[in-house]
């Protein structure tokens, strides 16, 4: 889970993991590490804290991941926009691995993601998932989607 703060990679993990949402903001120092089965794999999730102007993403916690989700808040297009650089940073370290994307609080009335946004994601070959970890919306999906392209 790689993303700038606050956009929910936390929310998004707890939500896959033990299906809980909680509304109090709780910053992840370093790296926070669950596992959960999806079908017959296994899946380590780290949850990297996130990225901002003042700590850049540690990108050694991402050395030896197979995949990963990279979390953009669709309230902050600054969020989504950052995800190019994040690539940059996480390729370097770690290679190509499959990627998808979760455009958090689709649930929230000040959602602002352009479809020129998603249209370069997939032109990528990154699976896009509009995702509410608050409401459970694409949260499974998402996640499977990563699993199947990791295997």
């Amino acid at each position: 889970m790689v993303g700038d703060f606050a956009v929910g990679k936390t929310s998004l993990t707890q939500k896959f993991v033990n299906n809980v949402f909680s509304d109090k903001y709780l910053t992840t120092i370093g790296v926070k590490i669950d596992s959960v089965m999806v079908d017959d794999t296994k899946v380590i999730v780290w949850d990297v804290a996130g990225r901002d102007s003042l700590s850049p993403i540690n990108a050694n916690y991402l050395v030896g991941a197979a995949g990963i989700v990279f979390v953009g808040d669709g309230t902050r297009p600054s969020t989504i926009d950052a995800m190019s650089s994040l690539w940059e940073t996480t390729v370097d370290r770690v290679g190509d691995v499959p990627v998808v994307v979760a455009l958090n609080k689709h649930d929230h009335p000040d959602w602002s993601v352009s479809s020129e946004q998603i249209i370069e994601f997939s032109n990528r070959g990154w699976d896009v998932f509009n995702t509410s970890a608050k409401e459970g919306e694409n949260v499974k999906s998402l996640f499977e989607s990563l699993v199947h392209k990791m295997n």
